[in-house]
């Protein structure tokens, strides 16, 4: 069994599990291939910890919704603008809607394996 390692303290403790997703999958990647430094730990929150990982992980979710509502209008804007070059205009909004979403992952809080609510009878 892989160590258990706390995304917020960085203590070895026991938790809740993060998911695995695409960017944990990125970053494991490049510790594994580029800096030759993979610890492979399990990641968690622990007990002490969540009141802080909520806190960061209901604001990373509504910088991402709002980063890339920002980036459709501007990219509405520009193809509102564009006339006849319209299918440019498309273009640098999908790369302006790449970049906000890009810059929501400055905050990244990946998400928790949360346990079954068992249902009382």
């Amino acid at each position: 069994m892989r160590e258990s390692r706390c995304i917020i303290c960085g203590n070895a403790r026991n938790g809740l599990e993060v998911q695995e997703d695409q960017t944990i999958r990125i970053i494991r990647w490049f510790k594994k291939n580029v800096t030759k430094n993979e610890k492979g730990y399990r990641l968690v929150v622990c007990k002490e910890c969540f009141p802080k990982y909520k806190k960061k992980r209901d604001s990373f979710v509504r910088k991402r919704i709002t980063y890339l509502v920002i980036g459709v209008i501007f990219t509405i804007a520009l193809v509102a603008l564009a006339g006849p070059k319209a299918a440019f205009a498309v273009l640098y909004g999908i790369g302006i809607i790449v970049f906000m979403y890009l810059l929501s992952q400055l905050s990244y809080m990946p998400a928790l394996h949360m346990p079954e609510a068992k249902p009382k009878k």
